[in-house]
């Protein structure tokens, strides 16, 4: 994602001269009136690569009507009972929140996989993969050189 952020940029900001980019734009605009849609749609069809880094997986946020995602800083998420419980898909930030979630679904749509996952750090997502696709048993060869507690959980 890192990578594909930077070529973004790099796009944007390319080292053309600068009455190339200010025509460039110019003709941009013209070009996205002219394909302008109302309020709150969104554009069908493929988009350019560029286009879907910033447009992938945004939809508005029913509350609020916020376009772009919104930062939910709660830790905590009520609850209406124990019976009902996590019907909202959040109960707990650590685990997930409407960030996070929304995070992972441009995150998939952008390297076009089912789905994608965030962790909190490094070892959480190296123990995770490791934990999906090893079983007791299985061999794993691995570096020396590598984190230090990803060598112990290979290891162990």
């Amino acid at each position: 994602f890192f990578v594909a952020f930077l070529i973004f940029l790099c796009k944007m900001f390319s080292l053309a001269p600068r009455s190339m980019r200010v025509a460039s734009s110019a003709v941009g605009r013209v070009a996205r009136r002219s394909i302008a849609t109302k309020s709150g749609t969104w554009m069908e069809g493929p988009k350019a690569f560029e286009t879907e880094l910033v447009h992938a997986a945004v939809e508005p946020e029913p509350k609020s009507g916020a376009i772009l995602t919104p930062l939910f800083l709660s830790t905590t998420f009520v609850q209406d009972s124990v019976e009902t419980y996590l019907q909202k898909g959040f109960s707990y930030s650590r685990t997930n929140n409407p960030t996070t979630s929304a995070l992972e679904k441009k995150l998939a749509t952008l390297e076009n996989g089912a789905g994608a996952c965030a962790f909190g750090t490094g070892m959480a997502a190296t123990t995770s993969a490791i934990s999906a696709t090893m079983v007791a048993g299985d061999h794993c060869v691995i570096t020396d050189c590598s984190y230090g507690g990803t060598n112990r959980s290979c290891r162990e």
